[in-house]
């Protein structure tokens, strides 16, 4: 049986804690990590998995992260191109 688990990395910490959902999709996976990053106060970023699948990364806004991930944009910026 494949589960849902989720990684917390918090600032300056060498070491992750994981943790084991009790979830049966992926709906259920998200709303459990809300919860998760809840009881993890000050966390960087939250990785929800399922087996090896990236379900979802949560990032903390008031570590200064965006609160919605950045458009992408269609056209190559000077950043983009090879050097």
């Amino acid at each position: 049986m494949i589960s849902y688990y989720c990684i917390v990395n918090m600032p300056g910490v060498p070491a992750r804690e994981i943790e084991v959902l009790d979830a049966g999709d992926d709906r259920s996976a998200m709303t459990a990590v809300n919860a998760v990053a809840h009881r993890w106060i000050g966390f960087d970023t939250i990785e929800l998995y399922h087996g090896e699948r990236v379900v979802r990364v949560l990032s903390n806004p008031s570590m200064g992260f965006p609160a919605a991930p950045l458009p992408l944009s269609d056209e190559l910026s000077l950043w983009d191109e090879a050097a």
